[in-house]
């Protein structure tokens, strides 16, 4: 039985009310909720004080609460049954001579997996853009070796034409399967690095899923990420919709997430980029007579403070149902928290934005799609283009 399954029996068992349990952990109901339907976890210490509510064994519901993690973080890889296998082994300590021999030829095996991606692309600023599965191929990158990932996820139910890196037929399981990927990411990351996660909502039946942000809560929740700023992408233009019950969607989430604390960001280079975007983009509205509304803080030091509301046009490509993610949506992150001679990676690189921007900034980076026409195009665009030295 899943964790959240336990506490939903145990509160029906007992006669309480959501709210009266909310109140006695220090949360409040919505949040309580999710922990019922296995959409978060609490702390450690809510789980005790669940239990002394219930007046249940603690140690019971603190086992549930571990397996559950356990669970939540292999249940859909193919290695899961092996890997519980070991996790019993270790755990049991059953470390017979017979069960080590196994052991060691499993471990053999899965060290046999070269983590070299990094090292085989040296000082070369050519991007390095690999065809295959997100979370498979990000396992050969080497640990804490990429300074800055900055990537756009399949669209949740949104974009089923052609070959897609996330198969899930359910808002739970893309979740799940997204959060493999994540793990990869906080693994390859380097400590001061930073995360950039561009994600589009799911509508259906004419309700929000929430799906962006139940990814990144999981993120946190499950895996250790720090949330620095949710940044609203306007996106300024998208395709009609006809819905009379609710409003039309315009815009996306750009979630900044770290490591810890100390990480890498450049402030001033951000605020001179940023300035010069506006400025150009001010005179283009003038001559058309457009007037462009501002999400600015006035200019501080070297230039203008950017909001956490981007108003960037969407870019349309030649591909059917396919936008390729706007420039500067990219460039932004890419110019604040990877540092010059960095790394960028992009492991849902699709037509390669992110690669072709990080090697006009004269950065290293890695491009990973499992679409081959997506990997041949990208691979193509950026092979055409002259290195910049600026």
């Amino acid at each position: 039985m899943l964790f959240s399954e336990k506490i939903k029996q145990l509160r029906i068992s007992s006669g309480k009310l959501q709210k009266d349990l909310a109140k006695a952990i220090g949360v409040d109901v919505p949040a309580y909720s999710r922990y019922e339907h296995g959409e978060r976890r609490p702390k450690r210490e809510q789980v005790l004080r669940l239990a002394r509510l219930f007046k249940t064994d603690p140690d019971e519901l603190i086992a549930a609460w571990l397996a559950d993690e356990a669970y939540s973080r292999i249940a859909h890889d193919k290695m899961a049954s092996r890997a519980a296998t070991l996790l019993n082994d270790m755990l049991a300590g059953n470390e017979s001579p017979e069960s080590e021999d196994k052991e060691n030829t499993m471990s053999d095996s899965r060290d046999s997996v070269e983590r070299d991606i990094v090292f085989r692309m040296g000082r070369a600023t050519m991007p390095h853009i690999e065809q295959g599965d997100a979370a498979t191929v990000m396992n050969h990158i080497e640990s804490e070796s990429i300074d800055c990932i900055v990537t756009t996820p399949p669209y949740w139910r949104r974009r089923t034409q052609g070959t897609e890196s996330i198969s899930a037929t359910t808002a739970d399981e893309f979740i799940n399967q997204l959060l493999q990927t994540m793990a990869q990411a906080r693994r390859v990351l380097k400590p001061q690095g930073s995360l950039w996660l561009n994600m589009g909502d799911d509508t259906t039946d004419g309700f929000v899923q929430g799906i962006p942000w139940r990814v990144v809560l999981a993120m946190m929740d499950r895996q250790g990420w720090q949330l620095v700023n949710e940044v609203v992408w306007n996106k300024t233009t998208t395709s009609p919709q006809g819905s009379h019950d609710h409003l039309r969607k315009v815009h996306e989430f750009m979630f900044h997430l770290v490591k810890n604390d100390d990480f890498y960001y450049n402030d001033e280079e951000l605020r001179h980029t940023y300035g010069l975007i506006v400025r150009n983009d001010d005179k283009g509205r003038k001559k058309s007579g457009k007037v462009k509304e501002q999400y600015l803080q006035p200019e501080v030091g070297h230039g203008m403070v950017p909001g956490d509301v981007w108003t960037i046009g969407v870019q349309r490509s030649g591909i059917a149902h396919y936008c390729v993610a706007p420039d500067m949506l990219y460039r932004l992150p890419i110019v604040a928290t990877c540092p010059r001679g960095g790394i960028v990676l992009d492991p849902y690189c699709g037509t390669g934005t992110a690669c072709k921007i990080a090697y006009e900034m004269n950065r290293r980076s890695i491009g990973i799609d499992i679409n081959p026409d997506y990997v041949k195009r990208a691979r193509a665009s950026i092979e055409l283009k002259p290195l910049s030295l600026f």
